[in-house]
């Protein structure tokens, strides 16, 4: 009887020291998962800011192009008021 206590006590303590192996691998796993999530969240929020400053450098460049288009109606302006007069001045040469 006194072996066969032994034998469930030494069944036991192996048992008693899975568990704590297989808890201690639980928390080692919980801890990847947190560090792993943690991780995901920083790659969000930096690709959530990469986003924000492509949406500002798009928006930029539109501006710049609008910028672009209005200097270059406002030439095409300049030449014409520049040919109308000079188109007047040379009626009068021809006279």
């Amino acid at each position: 009887m006194f072996i066969h206590l032994k034998d469930l006590l030494t069944e036991f303590k192996d048992s008693f020291i899975h568990l704590k192996d297989s808890l201690t691998e639980f928390k080692d796993s919980f801890i990847h998962l947190k560090d792993s999530l943690t991780e995901f969240k920083d790659s969000f929020i930096h690709l959530k800011d990469s986003l924000t400053e492509f949406k500002g450098s798009f928006i930029h460049l539109k501006d710049s192009l609008m910028e672009f288009k209005g200097s270059f109606i406002h030439l095409k302006d300049s030449l014409m008021e520049f040919k109308i007069p000079n188109a007047q001045f040379s009626m009068l040469y021809d006279q």
